[in-house]
């Protein structure tokens, strides 16, 4: 894993996907290139420049169909791998994009788009995709294979996580045990005993993680030096952040968080965060002005006033303050006192249902993100009435207040939505992985997640 402006990713993941756009673009620029081909005869002399940027137009239609459909989650690529449906939805969907963007293009800018060539191109983009994904298994390689020091709880339990979130790029290979550790908690089968050095090499280990229970465990450190100047990776428990893409609070202590990188965002990343919060929540605004007043007239048709609810939230810095957001429950949903609203919740609306589907209940609060109470990034506003329970179980809690409450996060897109404790806690790792590594390109990343989400009116509660 690599850090890119401060967010893990996976550069073999990245490689794959930057070689299927750019093989799309060419199968594109092919197919396109013999419509005018075909109809002329073979006509020479056709501009390429022109042909280029059509066949980068249209490679977009295809990348957001398979982003769409979560084809560049390597998880659920692979699963798609047996049947293909998802695949064949996506190049449906992008072809018929495309072929909508044509005609309406075609009246626009004549003589821009893909015209004679269309079904010639996305028959081309439809085959490069194809081709790309038979070869993912050999661009994207095996998993890269770990070796845990320890055969504890933190060990079996960081295990189980990457194995079970971690999109596939790593096979655990087993668990080491230090000398004089008698904890085991992980089946017999998988922990390899002996000197470490030669455990590494029958595991054929690439990477050794430091998960012991006691941190004043006798390391072997003479044989971690020699892994490590032979070109061995060796980590410890902060190896989960990369992974995983948050911060487990069962695995990691909450002091090392005190000297740890990150937590601290520059004051350039701040102004221009600023900007981007000032320039969406207006622009949005204005575009969706005419949706706002129509979601406001359902409100009050279906069920009378009001069509707006308030509620005191906790921001940046611990500050109150106040949201607004199209009502969505009936006007007596917390006579029994403040509760989360967990999924079929009765107190919801039948029209509620729909605008918290569409996330179209949220869109009021553009105006708190105008006046710098959020922003369109952050961690989700709490009610000071449950920041008091949460903090008391989980003391990081309060870590969430160095950053601006979001419009949409990291958390609410990794993990949804939380209605019990303990979910909340499962939260706030996704929350600290996003306050220690805020950056607009994380930003970037949550914004788009955020816009397929509504599109396809995931996780509304």
């Amino acid at each position: 894993m690599v850090r890119v402006f401060n967010h893990w990713v996976s550069p073999r993941k990245a490689v794959y996907f930057l070689a299927e756009e750019a093989v799309l673009v060419v199968a594109l620029l092919a197919g396109a290139s013999l419509g005018p081909v075909a109809a002329t005869g073979g006509a020479a002399g056709t501009p390429v420049a022109p042909a280029v940027t059509r066949a980068a137009l249209a490679s977009l239609f295809f990348a957001g169909a398979l982003y769409l459909g979560d084809l560049y989650d390597v998880h659920a690529a692979v699963r798609d791998r047996a049947d293909g449906r998802r695949l064949l939805r996506a190049l449906g969907v992008a072809t018929i994009a495309l072929a909508l963007a044509d005609v309406a293009l075609a009246t626009v800018l004549p003589g821009w788009m893909l015209h004679r060539s269309l079904v010639l191109a996305a028959t081309g983009g439809a085959l490069g995709v194809l081709a790309a994904r038979g070869l993912m298994p050999a661009v994207v390689g095996s998993p890269t294979r770990v070796l845990f020091l320890g055969a504890g709880p933190r060990a079996r339990d960081l295990a189980r996580a990457v194995e079970r979130e971690a999109d596939g790029l790593w096979e655990v290979v087993g668990f080491a045990p230090p000398p004089g550790a008698r904890e085991r908690a992980v089946p017999a089968h998988v922990v390899r005993e002996g000197p470490l050095e030669e455990v590494v090499r029958r595991a054929r280990a690439q990477v050794v993680v430091v998960a012991l229970e006691d941190r004043r465990a006798t390391l072997p450190l003479e044989t971690l030096l020699a892994l490590r100047t032979r070109g061995g990776r060796v980590d410890d428990v902060s190896f989960a952040e990369a992974a995983l893409q948050r911060i487990p609070l069962a695995l990691v202590r909450p002091s090392a968080l005190i000297f740890e990188e990150g937590f601290r965002v520059s004051r350039a990343t701040r102004a221009a965060k600023r900007a981007v919060d000032l320039l969406g929540a207006l622009g949005l605004l204005v575009l969706l002005a005419p949706a706002m007043l129509a979601v406001a007239l359902l409100v009050l048709v279906t069920d009378g006033r009001p069509v707006l609810y308030t509620q005191e939230r906790t921001g940046q810095g611990g500050r109150a303050y106040r949201i607004r957001k199209f009502r969505t429950m009936r006007r007596d949903a917390e006579h029994l006192g403040a509760a989360w609203a967990t999924d079929r919740d009765p107190r919801v609306l039948p029209v509620g249902r729909f605008l918290r589907r569409a996330r179209l209940d949220e869109l009021p609060q553009l105006w708190n993100v105008l006046r710098g109470d959020m922003s369109l990034v952050g961690p989700r506003p709490e009610r000071e009435v449950f920041l008091r329970e949460l903090t008391a179980r989980y003391p990081l809690f309060r870590l969430r207040e160095l950053a601006k409450p979001g419009l949409s996060g990291w958390a609410q897109l990794k993990y949804g939505y939380g209605s019990t404790v303990e979910e909340q806690g499962r939260k706030l790792e996704y929350d600290l992985y996003y306050i220690k590594n805020t950056s607009l390109f994380l930003d970037l990343v949550c914004l788009l997640a955020t816009a397929k989400v509504v599109l396809l009116g995931r996780g509304a509660r």
